[in-house]
């Protein structure tokens, strides 16, 4: 495969560097991709140092002095990025680097297909014997099984390569968790009416008179039946698809009896709270010890749910909330596409937050729009640029920055990219 012809030659300029500086994106795609090339570059006697950021900065993009390793970002800044780096990085880019690894540049889905701790694994698996366990938590983590259901293409190979045992059952995360908490704390999918509401899940479950303490794994085949009937039954009258309902039953993916989303969640979270060089550390120990990081995690999560909620609005063919400077930017992304879920809005929805380069800007988008040619990437990448910003993504979900105060001239732009879009 060419794409692998390119991971070669990008592992062939690794092995000829003495330092290599990797720099990747926050979140567990990103955490466990730089696990991988720092676990090899180790292994192979070449020095490095691992920097986690939550996006690239122009002025850091244009260091010349250290060769760069850029996983999960860098196809955002292709223009500014000289021939001092590779580029490990899985979303959508109509241009291309000479030194980047870029999914869609071989005709593949970067959203389904391979993650960027995947790609880094293909470049890594050159050089020594990655860990492929950590490319599917990376995988995993950036929700790559969601649309199928299951890991597909390179994802699926690395999965054979890995640790990891594949399962069929319920793919709520959170199956040895309190059946509260699991049912609360679900959002992919979510369950209408029950999502982050503590006493309608225990009422959910009494009804049944099912014990709301006892986890999922605990529960007999019967009481399991219940569960999955009851949430069906919601899910269909509150509109949900048939293809979406399906999928809350299928493949999931356990390493040494633990779901591998639970590490992903874990790696997530410590990098959007700024522990993103910790959490590459705790990979490459094999040592995930985090609960009190997820619990407070949790709390902030529903909080901001709610600050979100009583700021909602629209523009037009556009929802969107300000989460001014009490959302943290790395997390207003996931708060907007929880909203999107929980509310089943038809339209895009874009989020904003302040942080000391100007304005995050987030935006999310449902399946149906994805199905009829949204590409949100594009906008984004478009919308940000015209302001002075910079941004891209997927086409299902994208980010930037703005300068501050041009907010509605970016729903103004935004949204007429949305629409110029959806009418070809």
């Amino acid at each position: 495969m060419g794409i692998e012809k390119r991971a070669r030659e990008l592992a062939n300029i690794i092995a000829k560097q003495d330092f290599v500086r990797i720099v990747a994106h926050c979140d567990a795609d990103g955490i466990t991709g730089a696990a991988i090339a720092k676990k090899t570059l180790d292994e192979v006697g070449i020095k490095n140092e691992v920097k986690i950021v939550r996006y690239l900065n122009p002025d850091f993009v244009k260091e010349t002095d250290k060769f760069t390793w850029f996983i999960d970002l860098g196809n955002g800044h292709l223009s500014k990025i000289n021939g001092n780096a590779i580029i490990t990085d899985h979303h959508y880019s109509m241009n291309e680097h000479p030194a980047s690894l870029n999914p869609f540049s071989f005709g593949m889905d970067g959203e389904v297909e391979v993650s960027a701790s995947g790609l880094a694994y293909l470049v890594a698996s050159f050089l020594a014997s990655p860990d492929a366990s950590l490319a599917i938590i990376g995988a995993i983590g950036d929700l790559q099984d969601l649309r199928y259901g299951k890991l597909v293409s390179i994802n699926r190979q690395i999965l054979k390569k890995s640790e990891v045992e594949i399962k069929k059952d319920i793919r709520i995360y959170g199956r040895d968790k309190p059946l509260y908490k699991m049912l609360a704390y679900a959002s992919h999918p979510f369950i209408p009416g029950i999502f982050g509401r503590i006493r309608n899940a225990i009422g959910f479950l009494r009804r049944m008179g099912i014990d709301y303490k006892k986890s999922w794994r605990d529960c007999s085949k019967e009481e399991k039946r219940k569960i999955l009937s009851e949430i069906i039954k919601i899910m269909v009258h509150e509109g949900f698809s048939y293809e979406y309902i399906t999928k809350i039953f299928g493949e999931v993916y356990e390493i040494d009896g633990k779901d591998a989303r639970e590490y992903a969640t874990l790696l997530n979270s410590m990098g959007k709270y700024g522990q993103g060089e910790r959490a590459v550390k705790m990979c490459i120990e094999g040592k995930f010890d985090g609960e009190k990081i997820l619990q407070e995690h949790r709390k902030r999560i529903c909080k901001y749910m709610e600050f979100a909620k009583r700021r909602l609005d629209e523009y037009k063919s556009i929802h969107y909330f300000h989460g001014g400077n009490f959302i943290i930017d790395t997390v207003v992304g996931t708060i907007a596409g929880m909203l999107l879920r929980e509310d089943n809005i038809a339209s895009p929805m874009v989020a904003f937050a302040e942080n000391e380069e100007g304005i995050k800007v987030s935006a999310r988008a449902p399946h149906p729009l994805i199905e009829k040619g949204l590409n949100l990437s594009i906008a984004m990448k478009n919308a940000t640029e015209k302001l002075g910003g910079q941004g891209g993504g997927h086409r299902a979900a994208a980010g930037g920055i703005i300068p501050k105060g041009m907010e509605e001239r970016f729903l103004e732009i935004f949204d007429a990219e949305v629409r110029n879009q959806l009418m070809r």
